[in-house]
């Protein structure tokens, strides 16, 4: 069976995650291609003239609690041809929120068998100013050894044949105090709450570096960055940003962030269900 890993990586650590996946694949003799929605515009349509079932990994990090929008209308643009999945996330020790039952939920409203998921601890992508940022250097060694063991169990449930699906209850996993925060979240939010994101003309000097690294291409230069509505904050334009003109108070966004880590319940560790 063929084997996809559909990823979407701001900061880098979702794409680590895919990449082990696809190795991990690859030793034990399947094909596996890997696809990042941050380079490949209508990436559903590729799948359309699929014909035969394939198992799909679908990985992204967690933004305000849920999976990315890009991530969400992929799913919900996928052909029913129906096949396995296996949505993965990673989350910088504050809440993986609802990404992943959701995930889950979408996949298999478009005729998914979803055998296995699994969240990941990753550096948190906000923190990068940071001397200790939460769950520095993760995912590490022992993180990619239980995606290591996520893709063998996976392996087994296909060729088992039986395929049993993974229970919905198996990632209900929050309390239901940080389930209720996480529902009441989103992106658009947050960003209605916050100025938006804009690069200070004193300092800016119009090379398009943010452009360039912009995952979701929703900056233009007219002649200083112009940023659209299909922004996700991910904050890569103001962590590279050669002139630094980005306003960015990062002192303050670690106070809010370990804040909210410490008011969350949930276990900050990696764990893989199957």
């Amino acid at each position: 069976m063929e084997h996809r890993i559909v990823y979407f990586s701001p900061a880098g650590t979702t794409r680590k995650v895919a990449e082990a996946i696809g190795d991990f694949l690859r030793r034990r003799g399947q094909s596996a291609l890997l696809l990042d929605l941050a380079r490949l515009r209508n990436a559903a349509a590729s799948f359309a003239a699929q014909t035969q079932p394939y198992c799909l990994w679908l990985g992204s990090p967690v933004y305000c609690d849920h999976a990315v929008p890009l991530l969400e209308d992929f799913v919900g643009s996928l052909p029913r041809l129906g096949g396995f999945a296996v949505p993965f996330v990673t989350w910088g020790a504050v809440t993986s929120g609802l990404a992943l039952p959701e995930m889950a939920g979408g996949l298999s409203t478009r005729g998914f068998t979803v055998l296995g998921a699994a969240k990941v601890m990753a550096e948190h992508s906000s923190l990068w100013q940071s001397s200790n940022p939460l769950a520095a250097g993760r995912p590490d060694a022992g993180d990619l050894a239980q995606m290591e063991e996520l893709v063998e169990r996976v392996l087994a449930k296909i060729a088992g044949g039986g395929a049993e699906p993974l229970s919905a209850e198996r990632l209900d996993y929050l309390s239901p105090q940080l389930r209720a925060q996480s529902a009441a979240k989103s992106l658009a939010g947050i960003k209605a709450m916050q100025p938006p994101v804009a690069a200070n003309e004193q300092l800016c000097t119009r090379c398009g570096q943010c452009a360039e690294v912009c995952p979701v291409a929703a900056i233009r230069l007219d002649p200083f960055p112009v940023i659209d509505d299909s922004c996700i904050l991910c904050r890569q334009c103001t962590r590279h940003c050669p002139a630094g003109a980005y306003p960015y108070d990062g002192k303050t966004v670690e106070t809010r962030i370990l804040g909210m880590a410490g008011q969350s319940d949930e276990v900050k560790e990696t764990q893989i269900f199957v």
